[in-house]
């Protein structure tokens, strides 16, 4: 459980990292940076890589008031520059498959990812 702290972490501080660089940060009123337990790109019926790889969901969001809002779009929001940097980034992470990036506006979704 330790080593998926760690993980989360280190994938948190890349992205906000990468924000900050690209004064991007102040755009946004949260982003959420999310573990999740779900392996792409894995070859059925390999042995290579074990079954325990993770992805990352990233939800840059935009809100006045945190009672209603919206997901930063790459390319309007957010740089697309920047969505690429954190992509790279955050795979590079050990352990780390994909990076995902949330849409859901709120409402129907919730400010945090519960």
């Amino acid at each position: 459980m330790l080593l998926l702290s760690l993980i989360l972490r280190e994938c948190d501080h890349r992205a906000n990292s990468i924000l900050k660089k690209h004064s991007q940060l102040e755009k946004l009123s949260q982003m959420p940076v999310v573990l999740l337990p779900l392996h792409f790109d894995r070859e059925p019926y390999s042995t290579k890589v074990g079954p325990c790889q993770r992805s990352v969901v990233i939800r840059p969001f935009i809100s006045s008031d945190f009672m209603t809002g919206r997901a930063a779009i790459p390319g309007e929001d957010i740089s697309e520059e920047c969505i690429n940097e954190m992509e790279k980034e955050i795979c590079e992470v050990p352990g780390i498959t994909r990076l995902l990036y949330d849409l859901t506006s709120k409402p129907p979704g919730t400010t945090e990812w519960e």
